[in-house]
């Protein structure tokens, strides 16, 4: 369907749980993360009737992220059933990738088509930091699982952060050399009272800064149409390279114009933007006596039709809290 700035919004990224064996600095602002009681999460039975609702609406697209989604007993099993419901076209998962190599197949056979793995860093002791305490050998075993199957397109997501990574993106774009992969490059997205105008301290690496560095190191071709599916990534490619390389501005080169999705948090809110406030609480309503499937048909698409023009700053959240 279409929001009140005629975008056509048709992708729900699904949050299945918020739970992660990993504590991403840039997704998880303190030691720990901040975890719901189980009972307050939605259960795999009440996301796959939201997933149910969003269907009759023409929402064919469904990513399934967290936290961690494979942290959580029976995602394949919900990915294989939503994947059996009329009108869906495409189903993907964003993972850390630590938990994915026994998972492929079962992944591959439920119909996912697309997964996402995050891969900040080509250094075990950096990856450790950033990630604090994950292990790098698992997420590269994770992703050479991901390209032993044919049925998948890969993306590597790396958050470039200034005086952290981005020293690294020379070595993470030669990734598509000889790889059917895209190296996806991230701006860090700020929260709270930063301002990426305001900080002369600015931990924001723009695209095109990384673009720059990239073309000293490599011949770039630019404006490439990138591989299959939906994103707001613009992408160019090394010259001569297998793979893409993607570049997310959501800083400096917002790209809310082009926005086709909701989301849907692992405790039950609809969130029609990343940074919006929480309007759609749908959990506790569901398990009440006034829910009706029809009733949660019209929340799915009022969520839709409030869908702001842009995203702001002004919320002080962590990534985790939300799907990333």
């Amino acid at each position: 369907m279409k929001d009140s700035f005629g975008r056509h919004v048709h992708s729900m990224r699904i949050s299945v749980t918020d739970r992660c064996n990993m504590r991403c600095d840039y997704c998880v602002s303190g030691d720990k993360l901040q975890l719901r009681p189980s009972r307050e999460l939605l259960s795999l039975e009440e996301i796959e009737t939201i997933v149910r609702a969003a269907g009759t609406l023409g929402f064919d697209t469904f990513r399934f992220t967290g936290g961690e989604p494979l942290v959580r007993q029976g995602v394949p099993e919900l990915i294989e059933k939503i994947g059996r419901q009329p009108g869906v076209r495409r189903l993907s998962l964003s993972t850390n990738g630590s938990l994915l190599a026994p998972y492929v197949d079962r992944l591959a056979d439920a119909g996912v088509k697309a997964l996402n793995i995050s891969l900040d860093s080509l250094l075990p002791d950096r990856f450790r930091k950033i990630t604090r305490g994950g292990d790098l050998a698992c997420v590269l075993s994770g992703v050479n699982a991901a390209l032993g199957h044919d049925r998948f397109t890969v993306k590597l997501n790396a958050v470039i952060v200034r005086g952290i990574n981005d020293d690294e993106l020379g070595e993470l774009a030669s990734l598509t050399i000889h790889q059917p992969l895209t190296m996806r490059f991230i701006e860090y997205m700020p929260h709270g009272s930063w301002r990426a105008s305001a900080q002369a301290d600015n931990p924001t690496v723009s695209t095109d800064e990384m673009l720059d560095a990239l073309s000293q190191r490599f011949e770039i071709e630019r404006n490439v149409s990138g591989p299959v599916g939906e994103g707001p990534a613009r992408y160019v490619q090394i010259k001569g390279a297998v793979g893409y390389i993607g570049l997310i501005s959501p800083v400096f080169q917002p790209f809310c114009e082009r926005c086709n999705r909701i989301r849907l948090t692992s405790d039950g809110y609809i969130k029609s933007c990343l940074l919006q406030d929480d309007r759609f609480a749908l959990r506790d309503w569901m398990r009440s006596p006034a829910y009706t499937f029809d009733e949660l048909v019209k929340r799915i698409r009022d969520a839709v039709l409030l869908k702001p023009r842009e995203h702001s700053y002004a919320r002080n959240i962590d990534m985790s809290t939300v799907g990333g």
